[in-house]
């Protein structure tokens, strides 16, 4: 339709848009210029197109076609199709100004040895980068979902987190809640037990007691009947006869009974201190942990206790894809703090391990720095290169026996990792002033590390908890 509206307002000589266009008594059209220079070459005054003669050289120009004109000049330049200076189409583009121009604006100054090309030619550039652009964009919003899907995976993860919180936490709690129900048993049953010994003792004394009283009390009854006999010649012999008998009787009384000392119950024995002391016991019921494992960086290939102190191999288990987690059946644990750390660690039969301590920063996680020694067999050798420590090797020690106890060693302060065994106090190898230790801070963190592929735990021993008594 705009090609067909754009061919009725060319003029029939030049093939442009019409100009100062003028009409022909004839109905036919021409611009003003296009007419004269027509007819200056024909020597006289007739229609370029249906060739009559014209009367007289004054043309009137062809307002109506002129407005139209205008109007579709001024469409025709908004619409970004037609230079705005030269009114022709935008068929080149500047390579220097990064814009399209006409084929006039080439000889235009503003141009003057600039390189162009063919716009159609720059369309396919620029569709090819959209085209790339939009490949980037789609494979852009695949990682946005796949990044969704992993948080609503997360999301779903802690409400099983939440459950399995909760119910070691109701388990712990019972295990306390026992605990005390027994020690609140025994003390009441101490309680009644010396209540119920002492309450038969003093039963007893009192039963005693009883029979000395009356004892006395005949013998008293007994003696003031004597000294109320009336003194007649005849019962004075009676009474000489029966003083001796009545003194002996008074002199056999039972003694007077002694006070009882720890008659009572012993009540600062039984609550003086009472939670102090049930605490004190309660150390034999519960363990200490140097190193909690992190649920949260391990494997889905390793099987975590409940108390997290034991690692194993079991298969996949069910956890998200978190920044924190392993992928090499590896799991972290809690942070060390700064100064002297020691844990130990029972290997057992598990003939695949590895432990140390590794730096954990956050942002690289796939260039963490560790320290570790293990044992490997020979069916896995080949995770010794994927697995080589950054640090210093330690070297492969030579072990008489086969370890069953290791003990990590780590002083921040003095920049030393040690490892020993356990159960000979051997120590089997140590880096010391460790040149390129990392510098830990707020992001980066060391952490005590676990390998293994063998189903045999690797288990964190825990420390017996000791109550010292200080005095101020």
């Amino acid at each position: 339709m705009a090609s067909r509206v754009e061919d009725n307002l060319q003029c029939p000589t030049c093939f442009e848009i019409f100009k100062d266009p003028v009409m022909l008594p004839c109905s036919h059209s021409f611009c003003r210029a296009c007419l004269q220079q027509w007819w200056e070459q024909k020597m006289a005054p007739s229609c370029p197109v249906c060739r009559k003669r014209c009367r007289s050289m004054d043309v009137p120009s062809n307002l109506a076609l002129k407005n139209v004109c205008e109007a579709f000049s001024e469409a025709t330049a908004k619409s970004g199709d037609h230079c705005k200076l030269h009114k022709e189409k935008l068929e080149l583009f500047c390579l220097d100004h990064q814009e399209s121009v006409c084929i006039d604006c080439r000889g235009e100054e503003t141009h003057a040895g600039h390189k162009f090309r063919p716009i159609h030619e720059i369309v396919d550039d620029h569709r090819e980068e959209l085209q790339k652009a939009l490949r980037d964009m789609k494979a852009e919003l695949e990682e946005y979902n796949r990044i969704r899907d992993n948080w609503k995976e997360q999301a779903e993860y802690i409400k099983i987190q939440r459950d399995q919180v909760e119910r070691k936490i109701r388990k712990d709690f019972e295990v306390l809640r026992h605990f005390l129900e027994v020690e609140e048993a025994a003390m009441m049953s101490a309680v009644r037990e010396e209540e119920q010994k002492k309450s038969r003792i003093l039963k007893e004394k009192i039963k005693a007691l009883k029979k000395d009283m009356a004892a006395l009390s005949d013998v008293i009854r007994s003696t003031e009947e004597q000294l109320t006999f009336k003194q007649t010649s005849s019962l004075e012999k009676d009474f000489v006869k029966n003083y001796k008998t009545a003194l002996t009787r008074i002199q056999e009384l039972p003694k007077k009974p002694k006070p009882i000392r720890g008659a009572l119950l012993d009540e600062a024995k039984h609550v003086g201190n009472l939670k102090f002391s049930v605490w004190e016991r309660m150390k034999e019921t519960v363990s200490y942990s140097p190193v909690i494992l992190n649920p949260n960086t391990a494997s889905p290939a390793l099987s975590l206790s409940e108390d997290l102190t034991c690692v194993s191999f079991r298969g996949a288990e069910q956890r998200p894809n978190n920044p924190e987690r392993l992928y090499w059946n590896g799991v972290l644990g809690s942070a060390l703090d700064s100064g002297t750390n020691i844990w130990d660690v029972e290997v057992g039969d598990n003939m695949d391990w590895e432990l140390g301590v590794v730096w954990e920063d956050p942002s690289f996680l796939d260039s963490t720095l560790k320290c570790t020694i293990g044992l490997c067999d020979e069916y896995t050798m080949f995770r010794q290169t994927f697995l080589t420590c950054t640090l210093q090797p330690f070297g492969s020690p030579t072990m008489p026996v086969r370890l069953q106890k290791i003990r990590v060693h780590v002083d921040t302060n003095e920049r030393s990792i040690s490892f020993s065994d356990s159960l000979t106090n051997t120590e089997l190898c140590k880096e010391s002033n460790v040149d390129n230790w990392p510098n830990l801070s707020g992001e980066m963190k060391m952490c005590p590390y676990f390998y293994t592929t063998a189903e045999s735990p690797l288990k964190i021993i825990p420390l017996r908890p000791r109550v010292t008594n200080l005095s101020q």
